[in-house]
């Protein structure tokens, strides 16, 4: 939640000093709304593979708080250098994969070309 209100507060920031405070306040609490409502939306879980004969993949989705995982369709339609796009069940998911290794990254983006 944090890295998405520290961009809200820098924009809200810059909107205090050239608004007046009538005009800025509004406007602010606008955008921490939305923000809010972003992220409680976003999913959250952990996504898994499990090869299948024939070299198929099932993709899961353990959603927080739930025990069992879900079967899902993930689709990758945008494969950068940093930062990956994918579909899950039709719901647009980013993943920037700067938090893991160059090797599981490299991995990862093997895996999501060959499925």
């Amino acid at each position: 939640m944090l890295a998405h209100l520290l961009p809200t507060a820098a924009v809200v920031g810059l909107l205090a000093s050239v608004l007046p405070p009538w005009l800025w306040l509004p406007v602010a609490l606008c955008l921490v709304v939305i923000t809010v409502g972003v992220v409680r939306h976003h999913p959250r879980g952990e996504l898994s593979a499990q090869a299948l004969p024939g070299g198929e993949v099932q993709w899961r989705w353990l959603e927080a708080g739930v025990s069992v995982p879900q079967p899902v369709r993930l689709h990758c339609d945008y494969l950068g250098p940093w930062l990956i796009g994918l579909r899950l069940n039709g719901r647009r998911l980013w993943l920037w994969p700067d938090s893991c290794s160059s090797f599981d990254h490299r991995e990862l983006r093997r895996f999501l070309i060959r499925h």
